[in-house]
């Protein structure tokens, strides 16, 4: 389980995080849902490492952050919004690159290739992939770990709605592998296709937390006023 408890930051007078406090249960697909600069990205950042709060509590499979952030590393991996490979290089020389920096088996390194469908594209040179196919070489390096707990932030801005399904549905059967997945987006109808669970933060704060099925069926005006936020524009 993922536990995220009172967790505060701040960027000189701005709040970013404000007391935001969540959990997040094994082996599920967790969704973390909410309009651009709502705090979802810099929660992630916390969550792996990349970024430091000011206060709180964070424990990932019960290691706390601030002391076991190394072993926390180690089983967890991030598919940033950014495309992170070399666009010069195929995408195999990519997968090479990034499975011998993480020591990636030959299983994993199979695999993530298989989830995402790369076979056919692993001698074409990462810059004419479509950003469908970008997409999914950025999740392929995101596998080759083997992580118990892969976070995805926004992975589907700026592709077709094909590619769009194609990546929501790859990212559906990690639940089947026994990995947590934690989903970002601005995309309600995204997390609405593939999440079990679910967070709504706004302006650095807990909205609600809850399943799809009790958030969906409740009256909770405030609830309701931000499930119209989020669908404006929204299609997938």
């Amino acid at each position: 389980m993922i536990k995220v408890s009172s967790v505060i930051k701040k960027y000189d007078d701005f709040t970013a995080l404000d007391s935001l406090s969540f959990e997040i249960k094994k082996g599920t697909i967790f969704g973390l849902l909410g309009v651009n600069g709502a705090g979802k990205s810099t929660i992630l950042s916390i969550l792996n490492g990349l970024s430091r709060f000011d206060s709180g509590e964070i424990k990932v499979f019960g290691f706390d952050i601030k002391k076991d952030i190394k072993k926390i590393k180690e089983i967890s991996s991030i598919v940033p919004q950014d495309l992170a490979f070399y666009e010069k290089l195929t995408v195999k020389e990519n997968l090479d690159f990034f499975a011998k920096i993480q020591n990636a088996t030959k299983e994993n390194y199979d695999r993530a290739i298989k989830i995402n469908t790369l076979e056919d594209l692993l001698n074409q040179r990462a810059s004419t992939l479509s950003g469908g196919q970008k997409r999914r070489l950025n999740i392929a390096i995101g596998l080759l770990n083997n992580p118990q707990v892969i976070y995805f932030d926004e992975p589907t801005v700026g592709i077709d709605p094909k590619s769009r399904n194609e990546i929501l549905e790859s990212i559906k059967g990690y639940k089947k592998l026994g990995i947590t997945v934690v989903y970002t987006s601005h995309y309600m109808n995204e997390i609405e296709k593939i999440c079990d669970d679910v967070a709504i933060i706004s302006h650095g704060k807990l909205v609600e937390q809850g399943s799809l099925k009790t958030l969906f069926s409740s009256k909770n005006s405030n609830l309701e006023k931000h499930f119209i936020e989020l669908t404006e524009g929204a299609n997938v």
